[in-house]
């Protein structure tokens, strides 16, 4: 479990500088040709992660992946 709530933290931190970026970009007002493709390329990373969260929301093939990385899971009997 530790490593997903490190992974989800770093993401959320990727978001948040991606999203201030933009902010600034829109702020400039500049249309420059290098301006728009970091936009682009801004847009396409938070792309790619939101593909990523919905395939972390997946459970994975090996349960082993998941359950043995956090320590042993509580059973309800």
């Amino acid at each position: 479990m530790p490593y997903i709530l490190e992974h989800l933290t770093s993401l959320r931190q990727e978001i948040t500088d991606l999203r201030n970026m933009n902010a600034r970009f829109v702020g400039k007002g500049s249309d420059s040709q290098i301006d728009q493709s970091a936009v682009e390329m801004r847009a396409n990373r938070l792309a790619e992660i939101k593909k990523e969260l919905s395939q972390m929301l997946n459970r994975p093939e090996d349960p082993a992946v998941w359950w043995e990385k956090g320590g042993r899971r509580n059973r309800v009997a």
